[in-house]
């Protein structure tokens, strides 16, 4: 599934899993194929339905059972699976198609949910030692696709609005209807717009804490007392902010208005926090993280890793005085391709003119392209592959 579809069609909840077979597909063929036959046509299937991992489900193996290929495993469309089985079965082979479509049957209507802490961290496994992929925060909604094996401490697989997949532990998000999460999005609501506040029980400074937030979270708002908002989080406790600390969610989308000097102003304002591999918040940011997190607040939205955000906006051309490049482009870094191993991205920082960059690496701050720059970055002059343009000619005032 590309990115694409994976937003266009992000509220089409079809409820219950679909389990596709296992029955058997008819073949012109008796003759059982060589399995590489098979893994290529199943291969092709995963690259147009799922190219990027992180964005889509498509785990699908094949089991030699009987003079049988068997296809075992998990999809999240249940086109993908139909494809899967026609692909493998054009190779000559006799397919029984066991591929289950989530979302999971188990999880009923309650294939949605909201984040319910200020910030959520998706692993890639469900394990707390597992990586970290990234950082959901209060308020997002997401798309849950199954549950984990572990019974006592349940993770569920998760897919944000941006389409990256995550494990979510049970208690940091609560679980809801395709209604609920509707009704969640139709409430007014407030965002974060502190790095970090503090929600009280009662409106005055000393009163006990119900949680925190940081910038970006989003809450329901429930009333007004003085100069606090009372405040409901998604999983239903109840609180007050200082209404300095938020703003209305949707005056302030209305209000955001992305131009090179904003989003130069809104990177600065990172400066000196920490990097963390995965990190997507205030507390902590990995490049990615932060170029996403930068654009956000200026009302675009770029994908969660560095090599997804490659694909955005159109390319700069890259001379060696760097002439082309204006204030806003997103500049790559990484590995160029040679010997037969293609180009692979693994940085990403936001150019800010004269060849000066800003980004996080080690924690936020500025860098420079010029070799003559005190502020200079070897490693990253070495390394720079590509620029992409995010904002339109009439938000960079060029041509």
């Amino acid at each position: 599934m590309s990115v694409t579809n994976i937003r266009s069609g992000f509220w089409n909840c079809a409820g219950l899993a679909i389990l596709v077979g296992c029955s058997a597909a008819k073949s012109v063929a008796a003759d059982e194929p060589p399995p590489n036959a098979a893994w290529r046509a199943l291969e092709a299937v995963r690259e147009t339905y799922a190219p990027d991992p992180h964005l889509a489900i498509f785990e699908v193996g094949i089991q030699a059972q009987g003079g049988m290929l068997v296809l075992t495993g998990e999809v999240d469309q249940a086109q993908a699976a139909v494809q899967a089985v026609h692909a493998v079965s054009s190779t000559g082979a006799h397919v029984t198609n066991c591929i289950r479509v989530l979302p999971s049957v188990e999880l009923a209507e309650k294939c949605w949910g909201i984040v319910c802490l200020s910030v959520a961290n998706g692993r890639l496994e469900p394990d707390h030692k597992a990586e970290l992929g990234t950082q959901l925060l209060m308020g997002e909604v997401v798309r849950v696709w199954k549950r984990s094996t572990n019974v006592a401490f349940p993770w569920f697989l998760v897919q944000g609005p941006d389409g990256y997949l995550c494990w979510l532990e049970r208690g940091v998000f609560v679980r809801c209807s395709q209604e609920d999460a509707k009704a969640w999005g139709k409430a007014p609501r407030l965002i974060a717009t502190r790095f970090e506040e503090s929600i009280l029980e009662e409106p005055h400074a000393d009163a006990p804490p119900v949680s925190d937030v940081v910038m970006c979270d989003v809450l329901k708002k429930t009333g007004e007392e003085g100069d606090w908002f009372k405040v409901e989080l998604p999983d239903g406790r109840t609180g007050y902010l200082p209404k300095a600390a938020v703003a209305d969610y949707a005056s302030w989308q209305t209000a955001r208005q992305a131009t090179p000097e904003s989003i130069e102003r809104t990177a600065r304002r990172f400066i000196g926090r920490p990097y963390l591999w995965g990190g997507a918040s205030p507390r902590g940011f990995d490049c990615s993280g932060f170029t996403k997190t930068v654009f956000f607040l200026n009302g675009i939205d770029l994908q969660r890793d560095s090599s997804e955000q490659a694909r955005q906006g159109r390319a700069v051309p890259l001379d060696a005085g760097l002439s082309q490049l204006r204030k806003g482009d997103l500049l790559f870094f990484g590995r160029r391709a040679r010997e037969g191993r293609p180009e692979r991205v693994t940085h990403v920082g936001l150019y800010l003119g004269d060849k000066l960059f800003i980004h996080s690496s080690e924690w936020v701050h500025l860098s420079s392209l010029d070799p003559d720059s005190p502020l200079r970055d070897e490693h990253r002059i070495r390394t720079l592959l590509a620029a992409r343009r995010i904002l339109t000619t009439r938000e960079t005032g060029g041509d």
